[in-house]
């Protein structure tokens, strides 16, 4: 199910979309969500292990940045889902800015390495005849309704962006330079983008038929599935169980799916995790607030958190069900363990 919004649409999306900015953004993930302005992974490290050269991309929206790095890599055909359906406006004025941005006015832009908030409005005028009409509709009004103050738009429309700005250089590489930036304009302007407004499970019912993909990235879907108070083993067999049924059949021969992204994570970080498993099943610390849980603090401290029981869960599910491989990455900021390191986890059809 591909969306292209009529101008109709686009009035509709707006009205949800303030709808959930009026309820405070809740913090699940639903038809209409905050935006996220740089990824949260280390893309550029996983990244050539996915081969999309002049062929079809299956990748999460989120910031885009995925899918940047995709057609960096020569990506004919990006596929981009997201359960937030505002995501396909934020997507398209980001491949818009590149398109038609300098790549300094791009980073001030998007990027704000320098420390400026995004999202300037005079840098949004020198794209804003360029957007098609329902995106330009979209991010017009949201302009207004802040009173073309792009503070506030950061603040209020966007997880922590200066936070994720800071790591922008460990994460991306598609701007790195000159050279880089401008080979990756060009593939832009011969990449094809489209949008499907489904959540991962969904995904089954709304892939257009007939398209088999060469590389498909799930980043850290699967953390949002098994996360918080709830962790358990069932969440991750059903996730691997979709991968294997659903996904890699969709894989071209020698296609890759980038499975999964672990914070903090390596294999001696997993052996602890099993470890404490047997000494105290049920005594990991929740991976949410941590000043719910400062009777945790040690375990939090140790790194027996839900989140790293998620991952090894995961592991475990993945190493009886399909052969994949553990690609190491610099170290994105978030999890909490000993590692210095993160980890892709990398599925070869």
């Amino acid at each position: 199910m591909i969306y292209q919004p009529s101008i109709f649409d686009t009035k509709k999306d707006i009205d949800g979309f303030f709808q959930a900015l009026d309820m405070k953004w809740p913090e699940h993930f639903g038809e209409y969500s905050r935006f996220y302005n740089i990824a949260t992974e280390s893309i550029k490290d996983y990244i050539d292990y996915l081969e999309c050269k002049n062929g079809n991309a299956l990748t999460i929206g989120a910031s885009a940045d995925q899918g940047m790095e995709l057609v960096k890599k020569g990506a004919k055909n990006i596929y981009f889902f997201d359960i937030n359906k505002a995501d396909y406006y934020f997507l398209h004025l980001k491949r818009c800015a590149f398109l038609y941005l300098k790549r300094k006015d791009f980073l001030d832009f998007l990027i704000a390495e320098q420390g400026q908030t995004i999202l300037n409005y005079n840098l949004y005028k020198k794209i804003s005849e360029k957007l098609p009409k329902p995106v330009k509709l979209f991010w017009d009004t949201i302009y207004e309704y802040f009173n073309y103050n792009n503070d506030a738009i950061a603040y209020y429309l966007f997880r922590s962006p200066k936070e994720h700005s800071k790591r922008s250089r460990v994460i991306n590489d598609y701007y790195v330079n000159n050279e880089v930036y401008y080979s990756t304009k060009e593939n832009l302007e011969n990449c094809n983008w489209y949008f499907i407004p489904s959540d991962l499970y969904s995904l089954e019912n709304n892939l257009p038929d007939g398209i088999n993909y060469d590389a498909i990235v799930l980043s850290n879907i699967y953390e949002y599935l098994n996360f918080g108070d709830n962790v358990n083993i069932e969440n991750a067999k059903k996730y691997v169980d979709f991968i294997k049924n659903v996904l890699l059949p969709r894989v071209k021969d020698n296609g890759s799916i980038m499975s999964a992204y672990l914070c903090k994570y390596d294999d001696k970080v997993d052996k602890f995790i099993k470890e404490s498993l047997v000494a105290d099943p049920n005594g990991w610390a929740p991976s949410t607030d941590l000043l719910s849980g400062l009777d945790n603090i040690e375990k939090y401290l140790t790194g027996y958190t839900g989140q790293n029981v998620s991952y090894h869960y995961l592991l475990d599910e993945m190493t009886k069900e399909m052969p994949f491989h553990q690609v190491l990455t610099a170290h994105s900021g978030y999890g909490m363990s000993s590692s210095n390191n993160d980890m892709a986890l990398i599925i070869k059809k």
